[in-house]
């Protein structure tokens, strides 16, 4: 990848200045949060004036490849339905910011159209995973015990994480999606430090919590309140044929079309990374990369299910308990929120979560929608059609 990309989240190392100021912005100006109508006109203020200026253009002949995923996979089953699109475009290419036309009603929407105007809290409420942890707890749901703290206070961190939670233990960005910067499984005080230093790269604020040992995570999406899919992320891995290497079959998976590099839009699965956390885990297994394992053996070469690592994503709504499918109805509702990305950890999401040490991690307010469309294995879940129902229930 090219150094211009950070290797710990894909995106443009610029694009760390970004984070810390949102991040700051929204320590700052808390007490002075606008409501969501005045948002609104203070969004199409700035709008018109980009577009008047010839800063920004509205555009309808865009490709989906051109955008993210998550927007593509929305326009393209809303489109079906008679839906026109146009998306901003500014100095360094097409943004996030669209607006949706039919019958005569125009509708403007940042990434996908999430409603946030209905709910009683404002959608950015979930996206920090302080506030909704203390939220989690409030309603009684199951959480990773945890603590928040900003970069200055990253020796309080240290102590909080080996003297009161004890090893092992999760460092996370305060904010932040899709495993950015977080860091697992840490079992010292080295390991800790470590993991707080590539934290506040990406954020001021960071979160030191319990770790969840011999579980899954798993990624569910809820869309208003009803419809429910689900996810399982799986570290990076091999399958042996007993014939090629792990080198040889690292580079024949890598191989594959769908898989492309995180900092690329219209990839959902990432070639896997080789580095010095595979070759502990091989050597743990007493293999190395010129191993040959047997026949049908699945060798893991990264201990995070990270999908910038190249982890796989199988699909697995069908298994999913229905205790814990009523769970994730259950958190939307609480939060008052008709779409939602909720991650949650479990041993076996395919038996009730009330007898088992499971936590929900963290919710997203604009979530990946296309790690259901285009998984690596199981059954396609169509999320995007789900929430075309929420944009004409809610918008026309």
């Amino acid at each position: 990848m090219s150094k211009k990309y950070c290797k710990d989240c894909g995106l443009p190392a610029v694009h760390h200045v970004k984070t810390w100021i949102d991040e700051l912005s929204g320590i700052l100006l808390s007490q002075l949060r606008l409501s969501q109508k005045n948002e609104f006109f203070i969004d199409i203020f700035i709008e018109k004036t980009f577009l008047f200026t010839g800063l920004v253009k509205m555009e309808n002949d865009f490709l989906l490849s051109e955008i993210q995923m998550r927007s593509a996979c929305f326009i393209d089953e809303a489109r079906k339905r008679g839906v026109k699109f146009q998306v901003a475009k500014g100095p360094f290419g097409y943004t996030n910011h669209f607006c949706a036309e039919i019958s005569g009603n125009k509708i403007r929407f940042e990434s996908l159209p999430v409603a946030g105007y209905i709910g009683k809290y404002d959608i950015s409420f979930v996206d920090c995973k302080e506030r909704t942890k203390k939220h989690l707890v409030k309603g009684g749901f199951p959480v990773a015990e945890g603590k928040s703290f900003l970069f200055w206070q990253k020796g309080r961190a240290i102590r909080f994480g080996s003297d009161k939670l004890n090893f092992p233990l999760v460092v996370k960005p305060r904010s932040g999606s899709v495993a950015r910067h977080v860091t697992t499984n840490i079992r010292s005080k080295e390991e800790l430090q470590k993991a707080i230093n590539k934290a506040i790269i990406y954020s001021p604020a960071f979160i030191v919590e319990r770790f969840v040992e011999n579980s899954f995570v798993y990624r569910a999406t809820v869309v208003d309140f009803d419809f429910v899919a689900v996810v399982k992320q799986v570290p990076a891995n091999i399958v042996g044929d007993g014939i090629s290497t792990i080198q040889e079959l690292v580079k024949k998976k890598n191989s594959n079309k769908r898989r492309g590099n995180p900092h690329q839009k219209n990839f959902t699965l990432y070639k896997i990374v080789i580095d010095k956390n595979t070759i502990k885990l091989l050597l743990e297994k007493d293999y190395n990369l010129q191993s040959i394992p047997k026949r049908d053996e699945v060798v893991y070469v990264q201990k995070n299910p990270f999908l910038k690592l190249g982890g796989d994503l199988v699909e697995v709504t069908e298994i999913v308990h229905q205790d814990t499918i009523q769970l994730f109805k259950d958190i939307a509702k609480f939060f008052d929120i008709r779409l939602v990305g909720i991650d949650f950890i479990t041993p076996d999401v395919s038996s009730t979560w009330k007898k088992q040490n499971c936590a929900v991690l963290e919710l997203n307010s604009i979530p990946c929608i296309e790690m259901h469309h285009f998984p690596s294995s199981g059954t396609p879940q169509n999320v995007a059609n789900a929430l075309v129902d929420l944009f004409f229930k809610y918008y026309i």
